[in-house]
């Protein structure tokens, strides 16, 4: 495994945070070749990581429990910024003895989106972190926003060390859906912030679309209100996901539609798996003290 620590530091609580960068295989095939040739090849690509260790770690005794908190967008994980992405809203499991890990995602094209390469760049981080330190095998996941999203598709897309998932305020949906007569506005259809590209065309390059067209084949796996799901006799969606979740969402998140949330519970309620929903009073897109405190609450029931 090709992978390097950068830098170390411990703060004035003994909370240890490692930077650290791995390489992994940036290509995915999209299966449109029929030629008789070699299609699958090695793309090296580098993904800075942050690891925060808590104030009791040790290298004896029981592993470390370990979260990987994936950020949103606008997060980053940078070793030259001191910014630790994800790991830095779950700064209460930091407290309560759990690892946090996440990883800055493919390099090439900036907020991943939860994007393939994304989650191969994290599981690269995940076997160099239980590797190198005293740390479980099986794993916790949350993610914030964006970073929902991830999370989902890692949860869904490695579910054999997957133990449950915390989710806050998550964006679920890539694709327009309709919930009754609100029409809940997908990623793919949201008018996008003023970034360098606008949203349309991240995904439709991250996600390899033709002719920058949605194209529901190369989301398979990745769109987690459809992932692992079926359509049921009474014509709704059902989601059966590999582990318990836990959702919090504000009631005025003006970003992520609490509608859109409340479907997908309901969805994976239909198919009998086990899912909370916090929904809380007023809350816009912040993450608040109560969500940080009840992210370690929920994770303390599977350690």
């Amino acid at each position: 495994m090709k992978a390097w620590e950068t830098r170390t530091s411990v703060d004035e609580k003994g909370v240890k945070t490692v930077f650290f960068t791995v390489v992994y295989n940036h290509f995915r095939d999209v299966s449109e070749s029929i030629a008789h040739e070699m299609r699958d090849r090695y793309e090296p690509a580098e993904c800075e990581c942050a690891l925060r260790l808590p104030a009791g770690y040790t290298e004896a005794g029981e592993k470390t429990p370990l979260i990987l908190c994936f950020h949103g967008a606008g997060g980053r994980v940078s070793d030259a910024d001191n910014r630790v992405g994800g790991v830095a809203y779950a700064d209460a499991c930091t407290r309560e003895g759990f690892a946090v890990l996440d990883v800055n995602g493919s390099e090439l094209h900036g907020t991943t989106l939860g994007c393939p390469e994304h989650l191969f760049a994290a599981h690269k981080a995940y076997l160099y972190a239980i590797s190198h330190y005293h740390l479980t095998d099986r794993v916790l996941v949350a993610g914030a926003s964006m970073g929902g999203q991830t999370a989902m598709n890692f949860v869904n897309t490695f579910p054999s060390i997957v133990i449950a998932a915390g989710l806050i305020y998550p964006r679920l949906n890539m694709d327009t859906i309709t919930v009754g007569d609100h029409v809940c506005i997908g990623t793919w259809d949201k008018i996008p912030p003023a970034y360098p590209q606008n949203t349309r065309a991240r995904i439709a390059d991250i996600y390899r679309f033709p002719n920058e067209e949605w194209c529901e084949r190369n989301t398979i796996g990745f769109n987690p209100h459809r992932t692992r799901s079926f359509i049921n006799c009474d014509g709704e969606r059902v989601v059966i996901p590999p582990c318990p979740i836990k959702i919090w969402q504000g009631t005025d998140d003006p970003t992520v539609d609490c509608v859109t949330v409340q479907e997908f519970v309901e969805s994976v309620r239909r198919g009998g798996c086990y899912i909370e929903l916090h929904l809380l009073e007023g809350v816009v897109h912040k993450i608040s003290p109560v969500m940080r405190e009840e992210l370690a609450l929920w994770f303390e029931r599977f350690v």
